[in-house]
């Protein structure tokens, strides 16, 4: 892996610029060849994690981010201070009720774990720490 297959960015807790990481990586995806449906799980993924802290994590210190590109997936960590929550403890949502019958919260945590191979938790004291990643076919340039 090259330094150039790695994005490592912050964002202000309380106001998080999501424009301007999904910019970032959509920069970062290009430059490496990748799909855009791939772009688009990640970018998705990014703007329901990061959404999610900003209304309900408390975090103080800025989110951080972490992308990595590799021959064959691609791994996302985010870390911030917030209160201890793990997303992956949550029920599944009933995506088969009407609309009106749901109960609200918990979708966008199943749609990024629908979207990616993997999603893992860990509270690494004081920090949350949710890493994802998705395989992807291996680039003729790794």
């Amino acid at each position: 892996m090259n330094v150039t297959d790695t994005l490592d960015t912050q964002l202000d807790a309380q106001a998080p610029d999501i424009g301007e990481l999904v910019n970032r990586l959509q920069a970062l995806f290009d430059g490496c060849g990748l799909p855009p449906a791939l772009f688009q799980s990640f970018a998705m993924a990014f703007d329901e994690v990061i959404s999610n802290i900003a209304a309900y994590g408390s975090a103080h210190d800025p989110i951080r981010i972490h992308v990595s590109v590799g021959a064959d997936e691609v791994r996302a960590e985010v870390i911030d201070d917030g209160v201890a929550f793990d997303p992956l403890q949550l029920p599944d949502p009933d995506v088969t009720s009407a609309l009106d019958d749901r109960a609200i919260g918990g979708l966008g945590v199943y749609l990024v774990r629908q979207m990616m191979d993997e999603v893992a938790y860990e509270r690494r004291e004081p920090l949350n720490c949710l890493s994802f990643r998705k395989r992807v076919a291996a680039r003729p340039d790794a």
